[in-house]
């Protein structure tokens, strides 16, 4: 099971990656609730979301304002019906750098998913300029 789940997981980042939305939420539950702990000033489409619809918005706007060119998981460890992703994300608007997803399962399809990421080096990316100035 761990290695089905291990493969399921690598074709969805691959899936994402590639645009194909649709196959992504078919792996997701009507009720996901999702939780980006991200600055929702700077990446309006992230923090917290209940439900397929909601989840559905994230990913098109995290697919509109990145346009992936890499999205790699790079560790990860399977347990049972849930998941820690390590990955490596770039995106064709400058934006790069390390997720960590939380995932849960059941039934097969995504039930919870919680993701972190070094949002003070995202925000200054997306933004394009430096949040603390130097001395």
């Amino acid at each position: 099971m761990n290695n089905v789940l291990r493969e399921r997981l690598s074709t969805l980042y691959a899936a994402m990656k590639l645009g194909q939305l649709d196959f992504v939420l078919n792996a997701i539950d009507d009720d996901i609730e999702f939780i980006s702990y991200a600055p929702i000033k700077v990446f309006p489409f992230l923090g917290h979301r209940r439900g397929k619809a909601a989840m559905s918005e994230a990913l098109h706007g995290a697919l509109a304002a990145f346009e992936f060119l890499s999205c790699e998981p790079i560790f990860m460890v399977v347990e049972l019906e849930s998941a820690a992703v390590m990955l490596f994300a770039r995106g064709r608007r400058s934006v790069q750098g390390m997720l960590a997803h939380f995932v849960r399962f059941r039934n097969g399809k995504i039930v919870e998913l919680r993701e972190f990421m070094d949002s003070f080096r995202a925000a200054e990316q997306a933004l394009g300029r430096e949040l603390i100035e130097g001395p």
